[in-house]
């Protein structure tokens, strides 16, 4: 887990990996709460590193922890492991690691927002690679949401993580403030230039690989982005199944997509701007 400010999560987060897991590991980027001292209770090894970025983050604890299984779970302080994904991750663990085709798997999440479980609005399922062979897979290098690249097949797993972040929602709206401003400054870099380790954007791909050609090649064109995101999620994603948890979730998304337009907008007129100055 890469963490900050963590304290009212990770009971939760280690709480459900702690019997199993053969090792845990913090890595803490300056925490000013108990996390450090509440990861340590409850038998977690802590490493302290300098923020480097989402990514970066991840790949340096790839890199330099003292990793000695052949499989890693990758696990954020928001997430915790139900059951059925415990017996999934145990039974592959369990096989000689050569019998496993697989080089990583992809993982489900369910979203908790306000006290209700969102099964809808396009955040469910929620796949992503998190279970690999130690120095199989790496996170491409991008600024926010980034995924993890496999070296080899990729599967499936059964059973769900639980993304339920009990931090208040001040916390998440200064969390999408920064986020926003990340996502703006991705999409201008995708315009000029895709990075070699960039997960592909193939409509006929995986999941991931296919919601990133919509977010490139689709998306960017729709005016008022952030209405486009709301009907999306609230009525051909079937958000309002989700019943008033789904109707606040929409709202809280579409806000989002509307920080990003709007930053986006002021960074391309910053960019012309300095253009100009510099003809």
């Amino acid at each position: 887990m890469i963490v900050r400010d963590e304290e009212l999560n990770l009971p939760h987060s280690i709480g459900s990996v702690r019997e199993w897991a053969d090792r845990v590991w913090v890595v803490d980027s300056g925490s000013a709460d108990r996390t450090v001292e509440i990861a340590r209770s409850l038998g977690a090894e802590v490493v302290h590193r300098p923020w480097l970025g989402y990514a970066r983050q991840k790949n340096w604890a790839l890199d330099e922890l003292p990793l000695l299984s052949p499989w890693i779970l990758i696990l954020d302080a928001d997430e915790s492991v139900t059951p059925e994904l415990r017996r999934a991750l145990c039974e592959v663990a369990s096989r000689p690691v050569e019998s496993v085709p697989e080089s990583a798997f992809h993982v489900n999440r369910h979203f908790v927002f306000l006290g209700g479980v969102i099964r809808h609005c396009g955040y469910y399922p929620s796949w992503n690679v998190r279970f690999l062979k130690r120095g199989r897979a790496r996170y491409e290098e991008r600024e926010v949401h980034e995924h993890m690249v496999a070296d080899g097949p990729v599967g499936f797993l059964p059973g769900e993580l639980e993304h339920n972040d009990r931090r208040p929602l001040e916390h998440h709206i200064a969390k999408h403030n920064r986020y926003s401003t990340l996502e703006a400054k991705a999409i201008l870099e995708q315009e000029r230039a895709e990075g070699a380790a960039s997960l592909p954007a193939r409509l006929l791909g995986g999941p991931l690989e296919r919601r990133r050609w919509i977010k490139r090649h689709v998306y960017p064109r729709l005016p008022a982005r952030f209405l486009f995101r709301f009907a999306w999620m609230y009525v051909l994603k079937g958000g309002f199944l989700d019943g008033v948890t789904g109707w606040r979730f929409c709202l809280f998304i579409s806000a989002y997509e509307l920080q990003i337009e709007q930053k986006l907008i002021e960074m391309r007129k910053g960019n012309a701007l300095r253009e100009g100055g510099e003809r």
